[in-house]
């Protein structure tokens, strides 16, 4: 009997998302950063961004908005060196 060899591939979820949600502050056009690392706050969709809405005083002040992959990193090159942090899971 012939040995089959399975092939594994490791995913890459950051290419398989082409839009995210984000958070700016319209006074300052400064976006929303993680408190402790000073990364881009960056949320897999507006549903995880909302909720983290419930325990973030900074976020309730800010406007949620949906950007594109490529506008989230351009913004993370300009705000924070390119760093961001991906919220995958609601807070609560």
């Amino acid at each position: 009997m012939e040995r089959v060899e399975e092939e594994i591939s490791v995913v890459d979820i950051e290419k398989m998302i082409f839009d995210v949600w984000i958070y700016v502050n319209p006074l300052t056009g400064k976006h929303a950063k993680t408190t402790k690392t000073g990364k881009l706050a960056v949320f897999v969709n507006e549903e995880v961004g909302r909720s983290w809405e419930t325990i973030s005083t900074a976020l309730t002040d800010m406007i949620g908005y949906k950007a594109t992959w490529d506008e989230m990193l351009e913004i993370a090159s300009k705000q924070t060196g390119g760093k961001y942090e991906l919220f995958t899971t609601n807070c609560n």
